[in-house]
């Protein structure tokens, strides 16, 4: 059976995006039903089921979880590049950054709350490295799948995606692939084991670790409700320091925040109490 032979039901449709839903918390598009039939239909073939119903049914019933972790593997979509909105790596390097290491409480702790592959927490690490060195801070990359988690902690990418990285920090972080690495770079071992990468759904409240002086959550909110926005950014304030700052992307307002949030300039905000003077 080829991949356009398979049709997917309005029923199972639903049924599967109702699916993803509970164990995600992100509720996908009707716009997305093409993407979700398309890449279904790898596992139908694999599996030698006939329709989607049939792997529905395979899924809830699997006692091992790992079905339900490669669906969700599949359908999470992870867009992602380094250096991405450059204008939140300024700020790090020129007032974030000088701004905690002055506090004198290292080490600098941040969390990249849904890195995908791995860009977002590694582009944080060379703008560390570049003003601390080696030591005095970690970072931490979290996403809900298992597979990205996995390729960010191998720290290995294709060629082409080393472009979007600066000049001089590619030099001094990054290493060409040779042989059998051929066409592939990976990040210096001296970068990656300040990071570390865990599974973690940003529907659960963090525990066993943190606190942060910097989290990141970019690009993400859009997937999800208010009311599942609202559990969100509560659950990751949890794990911000008082002091500390929160960073979500260009396109996201935390306007239902207020109460506990105040802004201190565009896209960064902070605990209520602890907000800057200058905060608008």
């Amino acid at each position: 059976m080829t991949a356009n032979s398979y049709n997917l039901t309005d029923r199972e449709f639903k049924e599967i995006r109702d699916l993803f839903f509970s164990l995600s918390g992100v509720l996908l598009a009707d716009s997305k039903r093409s993407l979700m039939a398309g890449r279904l239909a790898k596992i139908l073939r694999e599996l030698n089921f006939e329709t989607y119903q049939q792997y529905v049914e395979y899924v809830r019933v699997d006692p091992t979880g790992l079905e339900k972790q490669r669906l969700v593997d599949t359908l999470t979509t992870n867009e992602t590049y380094f250096f991405r909105e450059e204008g939140h790596f300024e700020l790090l390097r020129k007032e974030l950054i000088p701004e905690i290491k002055g506090r004198n409480r290292p080490p600098v702790s941040v969390w990249s709350a849904a890195c995908s592959t791995g860009p977002e927490p590694y582009s944080v690490a060379m703008e560390l490295a570049n003003i601390l060195g080696y030591s005095g801070w970690q970072v931490t990359g979290s996403d809900i799948s298992q597979k990205t988690v996995k390729q960010a902690a191998s720290g290995m990418y294709p060629l082409e995606m080393v472009e979007r990285i600066p000049e001089n920090y590619r030099k001094r972080y990054c290493l060409k692939g040779v042989r059998s690495q051929e066409g592939k770079f990976i990040i210096k071992t001296e970068l990656r084991q300040n990071c570390r990468f865990f599974t973690w759904n940003l529907m659960n409240r963090p525990a066993g670790f943190g606190p942060f002086d910097i989290i990141f959550l970019r690009n993400m909110l859009i997937y999800f409700n208010a009311t599942e926005k609202e559990t969100i950014i509560r659950n990751i304030v949890s794990a911000l320091r008082p002091d500390g700052f929160l960073i979500v992307g260009h396109s996201e307002a935390l306007n239902f925040a207020q109460s506990y949030l105040i802004k201190v300039r565009p896209t960064v905000y902070q605990p209520m109490e602890t907000g800057f003077s200058k905060a608008g």
